[in-house]
Parts: structure tokens; sequence; C-alpha cells
């Protein structure tokens, strides 16, 4: 595909989208439906109608793919053998509202400056002694 742009880099904002809605497969972009990659164009429009906000443009690409997989849901049976492809759809809505969610209540900090404490929760001085 001559034009099309692939690029997946997490500390980009194109690379945070792929990141948070699983679009990181450079092989997909020659593929069709919902599991096709998006290209980076495709992306860069999604951050724009979302403010650069990388979790909601996420979001957003994950719905979209949902609307693909919709199209072509279908449910196969021969023999002992069942595929069902309904699913999918409703896993990409599941996962965008699971990330919208974590874009109107951001992610909470921690007041801890170190990742370990040797304080005990009345705060004393705690020791591992008794390990």
């Amino acid at each position: 595909m001559a034009g099309v742009a692939y690029s997946y880099d997490v500390n980009t904002l194109v690379g945070g989208v792929r990141f948070y809605s699983g679009d990181t497969d450079p092989t997909g972009l020659n593929k069709t439906g919902g599991d096709r990659t998006r290209t980076d164009s495709e992306i860069l429009f999604l951050l724009v109608q979302n403010s650069n906000d990388i979790r909601a443009a996420g979001a957003e690409l994950l719905e979209a793919r949902a609307a693909e997989y919709s199209q072509d849901a279908a449910k196969s049976a021969q023999g002992q053998l069942r595929q069902d492809f309904t699913v999918r759809s409703s896993r990409c809505l599941e996962a965008a509202k699971a990330l919208r969610a974590g874009v109107s209540s951001p992610l909470a900090q921690s007041a801890l400056t170190a990742p370990f404490s040797n304080t005990a929760l009345d705060g004393t001085p705690g020791s591992m002694d008794a390990w």
C-alpha cells in the first residue's frame, strides 16, 4: 500500500492510541473489516476529534472496530465444528466502555514517594523479622 503510514511508539499520541486500543499489528494494514489495523492518518483524525485524548481516541477506535465486526457477525456450523463471530463486536464495545471510564475518571496518583515502605499501617516503624 503506497502512502499508508504505520508507526508504533508509545511515547507519541498515535502510539498511545494504538496501545490503548490494541491496534498494534503492522501486518493488519492489508486486512479488511474489524481486523484491519488503522493508518496513522486515521488515528490522527480520531485524536483531533477527541482533543488529543489518547484514551478517548482509543475508545472511539474500538467502537469503530465493533461496528465493522457487527456488519460481519456470523455464526457457522459444520458437523461438530462451530464458530461464533458475533461476540467480537460486544467485546470491543466493552473494552471501549472501560477505556471511556478511565477518560472520565483519571488514574489516581499515589502520594507515596517510594514504591515500598517499612512503616506499619499505624505509622510505627515496621519490621520484617517475623517473616
